[in-house]
Formats: C-alpha cells, sequence, structure tokens
C-alpha cells in the first residue's frame, strides 16, 4: 500500500530542492536567505507546528554555526600566523616557480585537491 502522506513529503521536499536551487542560480538571491526560506516553507508545508519550526532552526542553525565557527577561527589564526611569519609568501614564491606565473591557478587546483 502506497503512504500518500510519505509521497506528498517527498514531493513536497524535491519541490522545495528545485526551487532552492533556482533561485540562488537563475535569479541571483542570497544563498543563505533562501535556504532560509525554503527551509522555512518546506516546514510549513510539511505541518509543523510553529514552536517545532522556532527550535528545530534554532538547534540546526545552532549546531551548523557552532562547528563552522571552530573551522573558521583556527583557519584565521593560522592564516595570520603564515602571513606574520613569511610562510604565505614562501609558498607562493615557490608555486609560481613550479608552475609558472600564467599557471597558477592550476597550482592552487593542486593544492585545493591534495589530501590532508
Amino acid at each position: 500500500m502506497i503512504d500518500h502522506h510519505g509521497v506528498f513529503l517527498l514531493l513536497a521536499a524535491l519541490s522545495a530542492v528545485i526551487v532552492l536551487i533556482l533561485l540562488i542560480a537563475v535569479v541571483k538571491l542570497n544563498p543563505f536567505i533562501v535556504l532560509f526560506l525554503t527551509s522555512l516553507a518546506l516546514a510549513v508545508v510539511a505541518g509543523m507546528p510553529p514552536a517545532a519550526i522556532v527550535k528545530s532552526f534554532e538547534i540546526g542553525l545552532g549546531n551548523t554555526l557552532g562547528h563552522i565557527a571552530i573551522v573558521v577561527g583556527l583557519g584565521t589564526m593560522l592564516g595570520k600566523m603564515m602571513a606574520e611569519s613569511g610562510g604565505a609568501t614562501r609558498i607562493a614564491y615557490t608555486l609560481i616557480n613550479l608552475f609558472g606565473e600564467k599557471n597558477v591557478h592550476w597550482a592552487m587546483a593542486v593544492i585545493g585537491s591534495a589530501p590532508s
């Protein structure tokens, strides 16, 4: 037997993803605002009570920002230390010498895809 409510929720989620992509890629709206609005609309369509929607946003956004804040903070400190010590300049010159001035973008692609 087909669960009609489950199918409805699946179609609503699929529609929300399509709207999300269109608003970001085609309309060029701010991704954070679009994600917020489509999540809110999906929660309303799914029939969540308003108090549950607020609590869900609070927990989800809080957990996500908590993890991201640590990574951004540590990355900022590492970047500042590299800039102050001259390490960033040394890395830049090494990459320019290795790949050439016209191919620095390839050097950045290699560094970005290197395993940790």
